[in-house]
């Protein structure tokens, strides 16, 4: 029902309203079953209209809250390349080294350290780690940040605002709703990131052939209504649209 109909509902509940109420102040008001019946079904039109627009500002408020959390692991990056000779922080090799490393380096509390980790918009339920660990659902560069190998110096990443430092991960449900934590997937990833040189086509997409909450999956996950939100090196964060994420966002050498 058009939202003009809707208001001449309304416009019409209010008149017969103030008709009554003038006709006879002393009298009791009464309503007819029709008006009641026209009120009720003025409320689930409302209550129909409100519904997708609530869960639209909730699932928009989700992905900015990511792009706030991916921003200050960003951040974090950056500040323990600094006290490191530019040294990237090493992935892990069983579990993900790189967030307890940039735990460290995040200002907020310790309860918050540990949530930054994790995509408010995830759609598998994570579990809370223990101990040392962190529960994580964004993973970093498996080139730059092989898992159970040497993390690169950051000033091999030419493009630092281009070059994508860490994103959104598929979940694996059978590992407490947790990512992979190294983004590995296309191969493009790790094979011509292992060092500079080489000639790809910078403006091709990336394959997207994997994107879902399934298992084992180190890919991106674009689950922002179909956006991937990412941290680039220089540490400003964005949405990427599916199909948009380009060799020239994982390659960094050339």
């Amino acid at each position: 029902m058009s939202n003009n109909l809707l208001a001449l509902l309304i416009k019409y509940i209010t008149i017969q309203t103030m008709h009554k109420f003038n006709s006879n102040r002393k009298s009791n008001i009464a309503f007819t079953l029709v008006e009641l019946l026209v009120v009720i079904s003025i409320i689930g039109l409302l209550a129909g209209l409100a519904v997708p627009a609530i869960n639209g500002g909730l699932k928009s408020a989700k992905a900015g809250a990511c792009l706030s959390n991916l921003h200050q692991i960003g951040v974090a990056t950056m500040a323990y390349a600094a006290d490191n000779s530019f040294k990237l922080p090493d992935a892990g090799a069983s579990s993900p080294e790189w967030a307890t490393t940039l735990a460290s380096f995040v200002s907020t509390g310790t309860k918050s350290k540990k949530s930054i980790f994790v995509c408010p918009g995830c759609t598998k339920p994570v579990t809370e780690a223990t101990g040392a660990d962190i529960a994580i659902t964004y993973g970093v560069h498996g080139g730059l940040m092989p898992k159970g190998g040497t993390a690169s110096n950051i000033t091999c990443v030419l493009r630092q605002s281009e070059v994508i430092l860490a994103a959104d991960m598929c979940q694996d449900p059978g590992n407490k709703g947790w990512s992979p934590y190294c983004i590995e997937n296309p191969s493009i990833i790790k094979v011509q990131s292992s060092g500079p040189g080489g000639s790809v086509a910078m403006q091709t997409a990336i394959s997207t052939s994997t994107d879902a909450d399934s298992g084992n999956s180190a890919w991106m996950r674009y689950r922002h209504s179909g956006k991937v939100n990412v941290v680039m090196f220089d540490g400003h964060s964005e949405a990427i649209q599916k199909g948009k994420v380009l060799n020239k966002h994982v390659v960094y050498g050339q």
